[in-house]
C-alpha cells in the first residue's frame, strides 16, 4: 500500500521505501538511469538496481565474460546493454550462460565501432530473459 503524507511530502510504497515530493516528480519525469562503463578486465558484473530498470554503455577495450546479479525479487526489472567495439574493433563478448535468449544469444559484431544493443529482463523470482533489439 501506497502512503502520502501531504504535511510532509512523503510518499512510502509497498516496499517500505520512501521518497520526497521533488524525487517522485524526478523519478517520473526523467527516463532510465544510464551508467557507463569501460570494460578493460575480462570479466564485468552487472547489477540491477534496487528498484527500477537500468540501462549499461559497456565501451570494451578487450574480450570479457559478460554475468549479471539478481534483481530485486517480486519486481521485474529490465536492463538495458548498448556494447560499443574500440578503435580496432575485434573485442569478443561471451554472456552468461544464465540468461535465457529469444532467439539465440546474440551475435557480436567486432567491426570497428560496431554498436549491439540488447535487452535483459529479470522475471523477479529467478530467471534472465534477454533479446537483441539492435545489431
Amino acid at each position: 500500500m501506497t502512503r502520502f503524507d501531504i504535511t510532509q511530502g512523503l510518499a512510502t510504497g509497498s516496499l517500505g521505501q520512501s521518497m520526497t515530493g521533488s524525487q517522485m516528480v524526478d523519478r517520473l519525469s526523467s527516463g532510465v538511469s544510464m551508467e557507463t562503463r569501460i570494460v578493460d578486465d575480462a570479466s564485468i558484473e552487472l547489477m540491477f538496481p534496487k528498484t527500477g530498470d537500468i540501462g549499461y554503455r559497456l565501451l570494451v577495450k578487450r574480450d570479457c565474460g559478460l554475468s549479471l546479479k539478481k534483481g530485486r525479487q517480486g519486481q521485474l526489472q529490465r536492463m538495458t546493454l548498448v556494447i560499443q567495439q574500440p578503435y580496432g574493433g575485434n573485442c569478443e563478448v561471451e554472456f552468461a550462460t544464465s540468461i535465457n535468449w529469444q532467439d539465440g544469444q546474440p551475435f557480436i559484431d567486432t567491426r570497428i565501432g560496431s554498436v549491439i544493443i540488447v535487452e535483459i529482463l529479470f522475471d523477479g523470482i529467478n530467471t534472465f530473459y534477454g533479446r537483441l533489439i539492435y545489431g
